[in-house]
Formats: structure tokens, C-alpha cells, sequence
């Protein structure tokens, strides 16, 4: 008898030892999957905040102005002028140095260094001093043709520590006008069709903003001094001015 009292409580004992393993296990692992749930909830919160603070960090500004006037200076004389980057610094506003790195074999294309610094952004606050920017341009020179009688000079930033972007594009194209003098026509041009474009891309809002506002003036400034450069140096039509 004593010894099937002993064999029924060691089942027992078993039996509750196994209960007690079985709860361990349930414990252990429903505290686990929480750990686990709460991890991937930490980390998909962290990513959104990361993938967030990307998209900020990458969102670019679009700035574009155009200028189109009616010049009378021969537009061949015009192209010569704006392929002349060395000598921007002489005449051009806003513009501290420039000088042509290489030009292709081919003449048509050159890479070109710029300073330039933009009116109405200050280094720092209370400053009088222009936040100013050095780079690199691309410049693609197409000249008018028989067939084509269209002048056209293309520049692109390739360097630069400031613009994401930096586009301009000159077209200019030949109109002959005539008049009627006593009886006869008479030619009154050549005049110029000037088309200047100016497109930047920047990934800092503030100066993004500040250049917008003075970007026309900018253009409009410089279409004014190209056109004042043209005046005061002869026309030679066999080469750059």
C-alpha cells in the first residue's frame, strides 16, 4: 500500500513539474514575441523617420526666367561675344572669374571656371558680403548654318558645391528689316532675335527662395551687359571678339 502511495505521488509530481515547464515555456516565448513585436515596431518607426528625413534632404527647387529682346547688333557678333568666357570678368555683373579650362578639338564645345556671386545672399546675418560660388560650365557653341540660321550657346554646371543644376541657353537669330525710302526698299538691320534662358535646381530652400526673387534682374542684367560689350567692341566676323 505504502509503496502505490509512493508510486501516485511521484506521478503527481511529475505531472505538476511538467505543468510548471509548460507555463516557463509560455511565459518565455510570449515575452519574446512582444521583444520581437516591439523591435520591428522601433525599427520601422526609425525608418519612416530616416526615409522622411531623405526625402527631405533630396527635395530640389526649380528657378526659371527668360529674356527675349530685338537688338540691332548682327547676331554673329553676339555669339563671338558670349563665347568669350575669359573675358566675363571684364564686363559681366555679378561675375568674379572666368577662364576657359580646354576646348575641344572640334571648336564647339569648352569647359569653362565661373565665380560668380548672388546678389542679395549674405554669407552670414548683418553681413554686406555676397555668398559667392565657384564651378565648372559646360558650354556647347552651335553656330548658324545655310540651312540653320540660328545661333545657339548651351552651358551646364558639372562642378558645383551649390547648384544641384545650373542651365543657360542663348539663341539668336538673324532678321533683316527693310523700309521704304523714297520709292525704294531700303535694309534698316541687321537686328538680333535674342532668347536668353536661365535654369537653376537647388537643394537649399533658403537660397532657393532669395534667388527667385532676383533671378529676372540677374538675366535681364546680363542680356543688357552682353548687348553693352557688343557695342563698344568692332565686329570681326572672322573670329572671337
Amino acid at each position: 500500500k505504502n509503496e502505490k502511495c509512493d508510486h501516485e505521488m511521484m506521478i503527481e509530481a511529475i505531472r505538476s513539474a511538467s505543468s510548471s515547464i509548460m507555463r516557463m515555456r509560455y511565459c518565455c516565448k510570449s515575452s519574446t514575441t512582444t521583444v520581437k513585436q516591439h523591435c520591428n515596431s522601433s525599427i520601422f518607426r526609425h525608418q519612416n523617420r530616416s526615409i522622411g528625413a531623405a526625402r527631405h534632404r533630396s527635395a530640389t527647387t526649380h528657378s526659371h526666367v527668360h529674356q527675349s529682346v530685338l537688338t540691332n547688333i548682327h547676331p554673329q557678333h553676339l555669339y563671338n561675344i558670349v563665347n568669350n568666357v575669359d573675358n566675363y570678368k571684364d564686363f559681366l555683373p555679378y561675375c568674379h572669374e572666368s577662364k576657359i579650362l580646354q576646348t575641344a578639338s572640334c571648336g564647339t564645345m569648352m569647359d569653362a571656371v565661373l565665380r560668380v556671386g548672388l546678389p542679395g545672399l549674405s554669407l552670414s546675418a548683418g553681413s554686406n558680403s555676397l555668398l559667392e560660388e565657384r564651378y565648372v560650365s559646360r558650354v556647347r557653341m552651335i553656330p548658324a548654318s545655310e540651312t540653320t540660321p540660328l545661333w545657339t550657346i548651351e552651358a551646364k554646371s558639372i562642378q558645383s558645391n551649390l547648384f544641384d543644376s545650373l542651365k543657360s541657353r542663348w539663341q539668336l537669330s538673324l532678321i533683316d528689316d527693310y523700309a521704304n525710302v523714297n520709292g525704294q526698299q531700303q535694309q534698316t538691320g541687321p537686328f538680333c532675335n535674342v532668347n536668353f534662358e536661365v535654369e537653376i535646381q537647388l537643394s537649399n530652400p533658403l537660397i532657393s527662395f532669395t534667388l527667385d526673387r532676383v533671378l529676372k534682374d540677374v538675366a535681364k542684367a546680363q542680356v543688357e551687359a552682353f548687348e553693352k560689350r557688343c557695342r563698344a567692341v568692332p565686329f570681326d566676323n572672322e573670329s572671337k571678339t
